[in-house]
């Protein structure tokens, strides 16, 4: 049996020091046949000067400027040849079975309509940290299992569902219309897979399929741009809910929760005076506010207008005492300590 075509799809900003670790574990794939592009979302460091390393193994797309990543996955996929996508990070390193463990996965389960494996975490020198995204179980199957509530899953979320640790079918891919770009920098992967997800049930595969990398600077440690993108996620998705009978289910009361969680960490962000990004306007909450329960928004109310404030207050309190404690190895002056001089 010929084996598919599978692109390999990278999209990278700004990531010179990482890049080559990344390029080298993508080539090491014993899978064939694959082809890599790489999509340059507008670097501007030395990550073309990296990629002119690998011209000959990779394709390349310089995208002149940043437009985010939502853009840059769609460019990705339109240019992908193979009857089979999977993304890999730019930061990160892929096992050398990923591809193998995917696609036969796809292949015992064809009504899958991608395949998902597990993620574990490395430090910045490439070494295993012990974490995992699901625990490791040795009593659990080796062999792929199919998820039948596969948007429940993504949303939930129950699965490792991102673009690094999935296969899916390019015509899939174009069925939903891809990436969407109202999520320019964050929570984009997430409602992709959702939508996906819509289409069909999935295959789990219970293996690590992607090495993520702790300790550096990346797009999520803005977290409250991250907060924001996944409060229009929250909102988008509940929308669709509700349009398909499914207001009141448990899916839709756990992204309501999940709302106000989003609501209340972007408000505390901006107590402690944290400077948010100019696209998130000052109306965002009573925009958002009335999308949850009540008894989350007593909560968020709670948390934000009288906890929140109730801790700076003790917080600037043991500060303001902390300054009144004489230095280690002083005491108060006494009486007898001031000049004679002096009155």
């Amino acid at each position: 049996m010929t084996s598919p075509l599978v692109s390999i799809l990278i999209c990278t900003h700004n990531r010179a020091e990482l890049i080559r670790q990344t390029l080298a574990s993508v080539l090491a794939q014993p899978y064939a046949p694959v082809e890599l592009i790489v999509v340059d979302d507008g670097s501007t460091d030395a990550t073309p000067d990296v990629l002119a390393e690998f011209a000959d193994r990779l394709k390349y797309h310089r995208i002149t400027e940043n437009r985010g990543i939502a853009h840059a996955r769609n460019v990705a996929c339109r240019l992908a040849r193979g009857d089979l996508i999977a993304f890999q990070d730019d930061d990160d390193l892929m096992p050398s079975q990923r591809i193998v463990a995917l696609t036969n996965a796809l292949r015992r389960i064809p009504e899958a309509v991608f395949a998902v494996g597990d993620m574990a975490v490395i430090d910045q020198h490439n070494k295993l940290t012990g974490g995992r995204w699901l625990p490791e179980r040795r009593d659990q199957p080796r062999t792929p299992r199919l998820i039948e509530d596969a948007h429940r899953a993504v949303l939930w979320p129950t699965l490792p569902v991102a673009p690094h640790t999935t296969l899916f079918r390019r015509s899939d891919g174009e069925c939903i219309g891809w990436f969407d770009a109202a999520f320019s920098h964050a929570a984009e992967d997430k409602d992709f897979f959702a939508r996906l997800a819509r289409l069909g049930p999935v295959a789990y595969v219970p293996e690590v399929v992607s090495l993520v990398r702790r300790g550096h600077a990346s797009l999520t440690r803005n977290s409250a741009r991250t907060e924001y993108f996944a409060l229009k996620l929250y909102d988008k998705h509940l929308r669709e809910l509700a349009r398909d009978g499914q207001r009141g289910s448990a899916l839709y009361r756990r992204l309501q929760w999940r709302m106000g969680v989003s609501l209340e960490r972007i408000e505390l962000h901006r107590a402690r005076g944290v400077e948010l990004p100019d696209f998130i306007p000052n109306d965002y909450a009573a925009q958002w506010l009335p999308r949850i329960r009540w008894i989350d928004r007593t909560r968020y109310r709670w948390r934000v207008g009288i906890r929140e404030p109730l801790r700076r207050l003790a917080r600037d309190a043991v500060n303001r005492l902390r300054l009144r404690q004489p230095i280690a190895g002083t005491h108060a002056p006494t009486k007898s300590d001031r000049s004679p001089l002096r009155p």
